[in-house]
């Protein structure tokens, strides 16, 4: 999208990407050197990155993307207004009921949905309050263990074991981290894992009803074209993705014991026949 928008890295922009790893200290490392080296922007992919970056800084502009509550995560104010006069991005906090219709148009006799997450996570935490106040009110209960540590993932999703009947995850890096521990626990189990994006899918997960990944990223480049432009964050609104697609993996769902319905596999992107979609050429 940068691209798109007239930057084209190599001529006029220069990427510097750096990933924590899901480590709190290495992010800490890197939002102190970003700072340092005083960016036109900073673009902060997930709850965690972005709170470690508007804690570092309140000049250097600051794009967060990908993450699912930016209220919770204190990015903004209940009234979509930043908490910091640099901070704006995009986030995709899915709502509910769709993802409640669909698993119980897969699962109608689910009762229990687990739920594993990291409880240093505000995103997580977040979901899992909506979670507990909405799942009863469709007749569903929600266990929910908590994933501490990457190595905590496949233990925890094993204690799900004779409780729920499927687990529900939704953009939790540290559970991200480790999903395919999740998924090989989900596999012996014969449990299905629901989703909320693409790649969870082609990474082992049954079934996600979610944002699209590429869309998303188009979306943010947008945003930051416009500060590279010369727009200020203040006059870029914060925004929230809504469209949601489905995706499934009948190869998965078979291998954690369900078979997906015909009007399902009809209606979604079968992630076994068709390729991720990537740029056309690098940005």
């Amino acid at each position: 999208e940068l691209a798109a928008e007239g930057y084209k890295q190599g001529e006029n922009l220069t990427i510097d990407f750096q990933s924590a790893q899901g480590n709190p200290a290495t992010a800490g490392q890197i939002a102190k050197q970003f700072v340092g080296e005083n960016p036109d922007a900073i673009v902060a992919i997930s709850t965690p990155s972005a709170q470690t970056i508007v804690a570092n800084t309140t000049t250097i502009p600051v794009i967060y993307t990908a993450v699912s509550d930016p209220v919770a995560a204190k990015l903004i104010d209940s009234n979509n207004k930043p908490t910091q006069a640099n901070i704006t991005g995009l986030s995709s906090q899915l709502p509910l009921a769709p993802q409640f219709d669909f698993i119980q148009q897969i699962m109608p006799n689910a009762k229990s949905i687990g739920y594993v997450f990291s409880s240093g996570e505000a995103n997580s935490v977040s979901l899992g309050n909506r979670l507990k106040a909405e799942l009863p009110k469709r007749g569903l209960t929600l266990v929910d263990i908590p994933a501490v540590r990457s190595t905590d993932v496949a233990p925890a999703t094993k204690a799900l074991q004779g409780k729920a009947q499927m687990i529900y995850t939704s953009m939790d890096n540290n559970v991200a981290s480790a999903f395919e521990s999740m998924v090989l626990a989900a596999n012996t189990m014969k449990m299905p894992i629901i989703a909320s994006d693409e790649f969870s899918v082609r990474r082992g997960a049954t079934a996600a009803l979610g944002v699209n990944d590429y869309d998303f990223g188009r979306a943010t480049g947008k945003m930051v074209g416009k500060i590279l432009d010369g727009s200020t964050p203040a006059q870029v609104a914060p925004q929230m993705i809504s469209d949601l697609t489905l995706y499934v993996s009948p190869k998965n769902a078979q291998a954690q014991g369900i078979t997906l319905p015909e009007d399902v596999l009809n209606k979604a992107v079968n992630v076994d026949t068709t390729p991720a979609k990537l740029p056309t050429k690098p940005l």
